[in-house]
């Protein structure tokens, strides 16, 4: 059931062009992957939260998913799912898997609290019938529903399982995972299934990678990609280079935060020309004096010229 081994380094959690009338922007979904793909950037994650996936409907999902992987340029696509209700998940997986999705990338579905037994049980029954590996999403902030160390530990032991994005901004649970991960895959009789583990967390990209992350996938990957695959394939070989990046990225983002995300990631990437402010309904643009702010910390820090206004 699994496929090639997922890639280390800098992954892009893809944003989802749309048009002011709430329709998909598959011109601008083009470009947005053409700017990521030729920052060599190592893998796109589509619909994912900064893609705002949980929003858009499975038609779109499957739609978008489609696009990236025919303008990828062979990149691995890792589709965020959203579940609900797990059959219509189930669905997913095997529509994604028709489409040559390289991996799905699935969170806990949020609303109701779940036990760690029920954590294992779910992830177990998608990853056993899916046709496309699954990466685990911790993203409490969002789900409500963090996955604790010891059932990432056990997890990583399912065959088709292999890999977790932690989007929790919390080293020490990052740390743990890591730890829990190493310790199942040592005691294992076979050779470990290539588990890898990712940071979504844009502000601590460094700091995950000498805490045992393989990588990241990240929302300013959209914006300035370059930043994330230069900062990464410098953690070994030039620490403090790495870091005088990662403080840069930490600007870039702090800049960004403004409104409901991911709106301010949006209104930056219509500024840079790269597609329209529009979030998907039932989010908000951001206002005028919001979007020129951001216009202003993004000249301030270089990722914007004085003289570009953004046509969309």
């Amino acid at each position: 059931m699994v496929g090639p081994t997922l890639p280390s380094g800098a992954l892009v959690a893809l944003a989802t062009p749309m048009t002011p009338a709430g329709e998909l922007d598959l011109a601008a979904l083009d470009r947005l992957v053409d700017h990521v793909v030729a920052a060599g950037i190592a893998g796109i994650s589509p619909c994912g939260s900064t893609g705002e996936g949980a929003r858009l409907t499975a038609h779109q999902r499957l739609t978008v998913t489609a696009r990236v992987i025919a303008r990828a340029e062979g990149l691995p696509v890792i589709a965020g799912v959203p579940v609900s209700a797990v059959p219509d998940a189930e669905l997913e997986l095997r529509q994604l898997g028709d489409l040559g999705a390289r991996a799905a990338l699935v969170a806990p579905p949020a609303y109701f609290p779940m036990s760690e037994a029920e954590v294992d049980r779910f992830y177990r029954r998608l990853a056993d019938s899916s046709p496309v590996p699954l990466v685990l999403y911790n993203i409490p902030a969002f789900t409500r529903i963090p996955l604790p160390p010891p059932v990432i530990g056990r997890l990583a032991s399912h065959g088709n399982i292999v890999g977790l994005k932690d989007s929790s901004r919390d080293l020490e649970y990052l740390q743990a995972a890591v730890q829990a991960v190493r310790s199942r895959q040592a005691g294992q009789s076979e050779p470990p299934n290539d588990f890898r583990i990712y940071t979504g967390t844009d502000t601590l990209l460094v700091p995950s990678a000498l805490a045992g992350a393989d990588g990241s996938i990240a929302a300013s990957a959209n914006l300035v990609p370059e930043l994330a695959v230069r900062m990464l394939g410098l953690v070994s070989v030039d620490l403090p280079a790495a870091l005088d990046l990662q403080r840069h990225l930490v600007d870039v983002v702090a800049a960004c935060r403004q409104g409901t995300p991911p709106s301010g990631w949006k209104a930056a990437l219509s500024l840079a020309g790269l597609c329209s402010p529009a979030p998907v309904a039932p989010a908000s643009a951001l206002n005028h004096d919001a979007v020129r702010r951001l216009r202003e910390d993004l000249i301030s820090v270089g990722v914007l010229s004085g003289t570009k206004a953004g046509a969309h």
